[in-house]
């Protein structure tokens, strides 16, 4: 086998070791991941999600950083921001519903993932009970963060809400641009710049 297949191995296994912090991870189970999980490289401003993606994938962040977005009255309103070692991706809206996704998943930097189908979540879900209960670990997880950006948008200050920022996600200053941060935290870029200045 060649370097290759090794390094595609080992990034596979930063997955694997991701879960095991909610799971003891069965074996079987470790051999669908490295067997049907693949790696793929999105350039800056290339998009992991789009409306037009009808099964979107989930993705874990080997490196680099992405945001969902959505368009609203011809304006991005940045909704969530997310960097390395995190799992990230689109619930599926039951075709019944009549409800259209219309959210955006876009990389800020060059960005590398392992890409999760929902293919291969239904299959591990069958077969392992394990990961019934990773899901509810995750989906507690992406609750805990959802509940902390509607706390930070409801502060009533723009002062209070970068600071509420800094205190939690401190690289998010250095590396999200300031339109982004700023559409992300209710603001103005000017807002923002200004205060960052002072403090």
């Amino acid at each position: 086998m060649n370097s290759d297949f090794f390094k595609e191995e080992d990034r596979k296994g930063m997955l694997i070791r991701y879960f095991q912090q909610y799971i003891d991870v069965p074996s079987k189970m470790k051999t669908y991941i490295l067997e049907d999980c693949s790696t793929k490289t999105f350039n800056k401003h290339k998009f992991l999600v789009s409306p037009l993606d009808l099964f979107p994938n989930v993705y874990f962040i080997l490196k680099g950083t992405v945001r969902g977005f959505v368009r609203n009255n011809g304006e991005e309103v940045t909704t969530w921001i997310s960097l390395e070692k995190n799992i990230v991706g689109l619930t599926l809206y039951p075709s019944s519903t009549g409800c259209e996704k219309t959210q955006y998943i876009q990389a800020l930097e060059e960005t590398e993932v392992i890409i999760i189908t929902y293919a291969l979540i239904e299959k591990l879900l069958s077969l392992f009970p394990e990961m019934s209960v990773l899901t509810r670990k995750l989906l507690w997880v992406q609750y805990q963060e959802a509940e902390e950006r509607n706390f930070i948008i409801r502060l009533s200050s723009a002062p209070k809400r970068i600071k509420r920022l800094k205190d939690t996600n401190p690289d998010f200053f250095t590396r999200i641009p300031l339109k982004y941060l700023a559409s992300f935290l209710g603001m103005r870029i000017e807002t923002l710049s200004r205060l960052r200045s002072k403090s």
